[in-house]
């Protein structure tokens, strides 16, 4: 397993389950999330061989909080209602930029690592807040924190039954002479 990434998907779990209340919310997410990890790659990227590690890392936190405050303008400025119930999770943003620029995803050989991220990201916040807008008509426990972490388990335990993920095996194998 790759263990950079687990941090950096695991600061994704937020908004996928707290934000993918409606599809519109999700794509409001996502699409934030990609412009604003986009400009910071691009930014730290000329901004890289200048600096030194301790200096790369104060300059990723700086660029992404300006990064996420001007996006929360902007948003706040053309679309409140969305930006409204959505502004938490603005700032989990600039902690999944610094994240993935200290695993150094935004180098040129990983790039390709950033982009399979962000597509998988906007198909989960897609399909999760569509399933959770259609379930939450009949269900309102859907649109709710704890119905998206049901609905995501729910989910991962049918891709893992899809997949034929075998069972861990509890009969231990004993060593021969």
């Amino acid at each position: 397993m790759n263990k950079p990434l687990i941090l950096t998907r695991g600061l994704l779990l937020v908004p996928l389950v707290g934000a993918s209340d409606s599809l519109v919310n999700a794509l409001g997410v996502w699409l934030a999330w990609a412009l604003i990890s986009a400009g910071h790659g691009w930014a730290m990227g000329l901004l890289r061989p200048r600096l030194t590690a301790p200096q790369r890392l104060l300059a990723s936190v700086v660029l992404a909080a300006t990064l996420t405050a001007c996006a929360g303008l902007i948003a706040q400025a053309w679309v409140l209602e969305l930006y409204q119930p959505l502004s938490l999770y603005i700032g989990w943003i600039a902690l999944s930029c610094v994240a993935l620029e200290h695993d150094d995803v935004f180098v040129g050989s990983r790039l390709s690592e950033h982009l399979r991220l962000a597509g998988l990201f906007g198909l989960l916040m897609i399909g999760l807040g569509t399933l959770r807008e259609l379930i939450g008509n009949a269900i309102s426990l859907a649109l709710l924190a704890p119905g998206g972490f049901i609905l995501l388990g729910l989910l991962l335990a049918a891709r893992q039954a899809w997949t034929g993920a075998k069972p861990h095996s509890t009969i231990e194998e004993t060593p021969r002479p």
